[in-house]
């Protein structure tokens, strides 16, 4: 019996993908198959769904099959263009949206709609957004910066995060750009995406790039950056809520990075509130898979709802703010990191694989606590079972990301693993010296369990091992990539807490004292330098500096370790420089160390406690008036930009530092 030309047709579908069927090739059929992956283009792999075949039984019909697009009698097309005359909702779908119905709700099933219909959108709304680009689009520089922009983020920044996929990104900046040029409608969702990637890359330019862009534009970064920000919040408020899609998602994402970079955590906690609701509108938090997606948009989606997982249980567990993602109702699947394997390379690992090791860190510390939601509120027993799956997840760490015998035989290669290492390595410490903070912050005297001393002395070790770590990260992002968030709150929260120890350690039993008091000497330094750099790193540097003042243990250790460096100083003076050069140009000269201890000395403090303003013009504030504006009273007053809601100022026991007649005289 001979094969009628469309079971041909089918049985070809299930023999190749559609770019190897368009090469006349037989594939591997594992997504993405052999030849696309050898091609560098897996994100071009598709494979064909198989085609239905009817059956008298209704039952048999598959979900797939309900979602196709019906052949209407003529009757039915008139009716259908009798009820859009009255009313705009002329598509099932349109009728389910209008009430607000997700995404993979029960009533989608109920009628017969092709899903692309939803992208149709309403010519009036297209027209206001087409002209909301054109008053934008004077801020985006000329080609050649934007070039080098974008290519500064690809190749560099966004393995941050990886919230945007090279290749396909690449496709649609260079359309963009024909289309411009030959004065085409552009998409005005790609265009703020492309004003949300500027204003977030320019945070991170080496210096360089950063002259070349200040010199061709005549004007600072952090204008230039304000400017590309402003624009996208522009566009954006052309943007309806019933309609969006993976790259409004991917903006809103970056506007979270950008507003942390730029010390407003609290905006970038709303932010991504607002980023979760738009991945939830496209029904990215289920692993419903809606008609029409392809293997490469099914991945792209996992690896979106897997960052933003991470971001929100971060954002949680160390700002004490709500959860915006439903833990009780969580559940998605990891992405499957072969868009980015390489045959010849099987030992080299995804470029996203850092935060799915850290979505697999959060769940697995959530299913330890149960319904508890707060830190505070897990018991010893809990505690401990959060700290075996911590070295459960340690023990099988990848070489590349290893704590101890780390695999370093691709950094030079591929150099964004060095900063994912120290990334992934301060998340965990802060994960797991979360957990301890409770028994470091209050009187050790008032045992509250058996198992105070243990998880005292087990948080005094994790601390000083994060600030090893937090010490790795600071030298590889100084003073270039400052503005990342993380190297200023992991030094400023895990020193914070160590001063509280110290402050209640009445009786001089806190283990690894004296390694204490010099670790918080150390990040003291650390901060001092980043007050120069970052709003928040001034802010950070003032309220610990502040601590270490007003409590009389570390004031006086302080002060001897400045005439012990003094002294040394002295003695090895040399002729081509002064003891404060000296001093100060230590560490940036200092490279990683993999050792327990943290390798540096604490820098000289003039009289002034607060650092003289740079004249190179790499701040992006004036010093003299945010100290105008932020007037250093009480601790509780201190604007941390949310920073502040970390502790709980009761249960620290500081009222009698942050009292006026217990300050010291900083100004």
């Amino acid at each position: 019996m001979g094969i009628s030309p469309q079971e041909h047709t089918d049985s070809r579908l299930t023999s190749s993908c559609s770019e190897c069927q368009r090469r006349k090739q037989k594939c591997s059929r594992q997504w993405p198959c052999n030849h696309c992956q050898s091609r560098k283009v897996p994100h071009l792999c598709q494979f064909g769904q198989k085609k239905v075949q009817q059956d008298s039984n209704p039952s048999s019909i598959s979900s797939e099959a309900v979602n196709e697009p019906k052949k209407r009698t003529f009757t039915e097309a008139s009716d259908s263009a009798a009820v859009s005359l009255g009313s705009p909702y002329d598509e099932g779908e349109n009728g389910l949206k209008a009430w607000g119905y997700m995404p993979g709700h029960v009533h989608y099933n109920l009628s017969k709609f092709d899903a692309r219909n939803s992208e149709s959108g309403d010519p009036s709304t297209e027209i206001q957004q087409s002209t909301e680009v054109d008053k934008v689009l004077h801020t985006v520089p000329p080609r050649s910066i934007t070039d080098s922009v974008v290519n500064h983020f690809l190749n560099v920044v966004n393995h941050r995060y990886n919230a945007i996929y090279s290749p396909t990104f690449t496709d649609q900046y260079v359309q963009w750009w024909s289309d411009r040029a030959n004065g085409k409608r552009l998409s005005p969702e790609f265009t703020c995406l492309l004003l949300r990637i500027c204003a977030y890359c320019v945070q991170f330019l080496t210096i360089p790039l950063r002259k070349m862009v200040e010199f061709e534009m005549a004007c600072s970064l952090q204008v230039l950056a304000e400017r590309f920000y402003t624009a996208a919040e522009q566009l954006t408020v052309s943007f309806t809520a019933a309609k969006t899609c993976i790259e409004r998602v991917q903006e809103q994402f970056l506007k979270c990075a950008y507003l942390k970079g730029e010390s407003k955590m609290v905006e970038s906690w709303h932010a991504l509130g607002c980023t979760v609701r738009e991945a939830q509108e496209l029904g990215i938090d289920k692993e419903v898979r809606p008609q029409g997606l392809s293997e490469f948009d099914v991945e792209l989606r996992r690896r979106l709802w897997t960052l933003l997982y991470v971001w929100d249980w971060q954002m949680s567990a160390w700002l004490g703010r709500p959860h915006v993602v439903d833990q009780k109702d969580v559940s998605f699947t990891y992405p499957s990191l072969r868009l980015d394997e390489s045959d010849a390379r099987p030992n080299l690992l995804s470029p996203f694989t850092h935060i799915v090791l850290m979505a697999k860190l959060c769940r697995r510390v959530a299913s330890q606590m149960g319904d508890v939601q707060i830190v505070s509120g897990v018991s010893p027993e809990q505690v401990l079972a959060v700290q075996a799956e911590c070295q459960g997840f340690i023990d099988e760490l990848p070489p590349i990301f290893r704590l101890t015998d780390t695999d370093l035989s691709l950094d030079a290669e591929h150099p964004y693993f060095v900063f994912q290492r120290c990334q992934l390595h301060v998340c965990l410490y802060l994960t797991m010296l979360d957990f301890m903070k409770t028994y470091l912050t209050r009187d050790p005297r008032q045992l509250t369990s058996p198992n105070d001393c243990e998880f005292r002395k087990l948080g005094v070790e994790l601390a000083l091992k994060q600030l090893v770590v937090s010490r790795r990260l600071f030298d590889h992002e100084f003073p270039i990539n400052a503005k990342f968030h993380l190297v200023v709150f992991s030094l400023f929260d895990t020193a914070t807490i160590l001063c509280s120890a110290i402050i209640h350690d009445v009786d001089k039993t806190l283990p690894h004292r004296e390694e204490i008091m010099d670790a918080i000497d150390t990040t003291l330094d650390m901060l001092h330098q980043l007050s120069l750099t970052t709003k928040i790193g001034a802010s950070s540097y003032r309220f610990l500096l502040h601590l270490v003042q007003a409590a009389p243990a570390l004031a006086k250790h302080k002060k001897t370790r400045k005439r012990q460096k003094f002294e040394t100083i002295d003695t090895s003076e040399s002729q081509s420089s002064s003891p404060i050069e000296q001093v100060h140009t230590a560490p940036s000269s200092i490279s990683p160390q993999p050792s327990a201890e943290l390798m540096i000395e604490p820098s000289l403090y003039s009289n002034d406690p607060f650092p003289v303003m740079s004249t190179t013009g790499d701040l992006s504030f004036d010093m003299d008036q945010f100290l105008a504006q932020n007037p250093f009273d009480t601790t509780p007053q201190v604007d941390m930009n949310g920073l502040e809601q970390i502790w709980n100022w009761e249960h620290l026991n500081l009222d009698t530092y942050s009292s006026h007649e217990n300050l010291p005289q900083l100004l």
